[in-house]
């Protein structure tokens, strides 16, 4: 089931990681299904598990969904080769990267930006 949240309740998930995908369009269980079948396929979600929480939240006009890694047992490795082969297609980047190119948030972006002493 797929929570619809706000873009400020994002925000707050600084500490959770995972996949965002943008500009989703349809029905929206549709790419839950989807993204579950073709990560299970590919042999990144092992196990038979799948993403359980899902959220849902628009920003610049498009409808994203983030897939939440935690307690999700998958091949990391495979997961990081998948979203960069699959960039083009489904605008998929990792939720630090979103939220420190989108919203400027982040440690690493913090600390890069502070002044040398």
């Amino acid at each position: 089931m797929i929570e619809k949240i706000t873009v400020e309740e994002l925000k707050q998930m600084q500490e959770k990681e995972g996949i965002v995908f943008q500009g989703c369009g349809g029905e929206l269980q549709e790419w839950e299904d989807g993204v579950n079948e073709l990560l299970t396929e590919s042999g990144i979600l092992l196990d038979g598990d799948t993403f359980k929480n899902v959220y849902a939240f628009e920003n610049e006009g498009l409808t994203n969904l983030f897939f939440d890694m935690e307690g999700v047992k998958l091949n990391m490795g495979k997961l990081a080769i998948w979203r960069i082969n699959t960039h083009q297609q489904f605008g998929g980047t990792w939720l630090s990267d979103y939220l420190a190119n989108k919203f400027e948030m982040g440690e690493e972006l913090k600390s890069s930006m502070e002044p040398e002493l």
